[in-house]
């Protein structure tokens, strides 16, 4: 499939809906955390959280926000927004920065 057809055909979604690459009885499995780009391909390559180190992901994430002094909202509605949600953090991280996550992003009105 080619990028154009992809964003055809989700047009018409919710933007705010989540992105799975599988589905159980009509609830979507394994979300889609991740999307590269390969420069020397052009290829955009989507993974779900089985295929990569969800844990080293979270934590370069974390230390980037960190050493660039990300506002901690503008940081977590990103998290958010990629798929990495308190319940993930708390899985595949650490489950009190999973708590404190949750716990801020509902104070702060993040949707996660």
């Amino acid at each position: 499939m080619k990028v154009k057809e992809l964003i055809k055909q989700l047009q018409d979604f919710d933007p705010e809906a989540r992105v799975y690459s599988d589905c159980w009885m009509g609830e979507g499995k394994d979300e889609i955390l991740c999307c590269y780009y390969y420069s020397r391909s052009g290829d955009v390559i989507l993974q779900n959280m089985t295929q990569f180190d969800v844990y080293e992901e979270i934590k370069e994430m974390l230390k980037h926000f960190s050493k660039e002094d990300y506002n901690e909202t503008y940081a977590y509605q990103l998290m958010c927004d990629m798929g990495y949600t308190p319940n993930v953090v708390a899985e595949f991280y650490s489950q009190d920065v999973g708590q404190h996550m949750k716990e801020y992003c509902d104070e702060h009105g993040i949707n996660y």
